[in-house]
């Protein structure tokens, strides 16, 4: 059995050092750029999203007010357009 004493070296090859720096760099930078695009996606969903709040609130609003309109036709048309005919005999009180 080899025993390891006080002498022991590892010998690493120039070329073999280089490769590893380079290999190294290589996988730093691209951690930095998903890590870059993954915050750049993230602001782009927030964005979108306060956009998307923003529309659905005009769009609120809008149905709203049509709401309102239509209910204002068909109270005038419920008052105007009397199709009940038992109710034809009573006379309206038109201010």
């Amino acid at each position: 059995m080899a025993k390891i004493d006080d002498n022991f070296r590892i010998s690493l090859n120039i070329k073999w050092l280089g490769q590893i720096i380079v290999g190294v760099t290589l996988i730093v930078l691209g951690y930095l750029r998903i890590e870059n695009r993954i915050a750049e996606l993230e602001r782009r969903v927030e964005l979108a999203d306060s956009n998307i709040e923003e529309l659905i609130d005009k769009h609120m609003v809008k149905e709203q007010k049509e709401r309102a309109e239509m209910e204002e036709r068909i109270s005038f048309f419920e008052k105007e357009l009397n199709l009940n005919p038992f109710s034809w005999k009573k006379k309206r009180n038109d201010f």
